[in-house]
């Protein structure tokens, strides 16, 4: 048995935000999800902080989830790099979070009220701006963009 060597080169390029040549709701779209993500990190800075740490299991937990936020940032942020690549595959999946975002937003504002960390001004300002920007992607302009950029 002969084992033979294949070459894979793949080449991604970062593209933080879309060219000239995409619709102007899309830009605007990608310009949201990247404040919405801003805004997403900070809030988790801010809210983690440094607890004292008493046992090794307390630090074992807190670097779990250490490295879960951290995978679900990089995955945000690589998707809307993709997005701004014309990626449908992007597109759909900041659509399925974006909705899911609203859903469980929607579920905690009916269940805890406004007065909630959760629902703060903050947090609501950006469910709503994240809704636009779903909305933007869904226009028949962006949608061809976007299909005129499968490969």
């Amino acid at each position: 048995m002969k084992f033979a060597e294949v070459p894979l080169r793949a080449e991604t390029k970062f593209i933080f935000f879309p060219g000239n040549d995409t619709p102007n709701l899309v830009r605007a779209a990608v310009a949201v999800y990247w404040i919405a993500f801003s805004v997403f990190f900070v809030r988790i800075v801010r809210g983690v902080g440094v607890p004292p740490f008493s046992t090794p299991r307390e630090l074992d937990a807190a670097i779990t989830v250490f490295g879960l936020l951290s995978v679900v940032l990089i995955f945000y942020a690589f998707t809307i790099m993709r997005l701004s690549a014309g990626k449908l595959w992007a597109r759909n999946v900041a659509l399925v979070l974006t909705a899911f975002l609203i859903i469980t937003t929607l579920y905690h504002l009916f269940a805890d009220g406004l007065s909630s960390e959760q629902n703060n001004v903050v947090g609501l300002i950006s469910i709503a701006a994240e809704t636009v920007a779903g909305l933007f992607l869904l226009t028949s302009e962006s949608t061809i963009w976007f299909r005129s950029k499968i490969n």
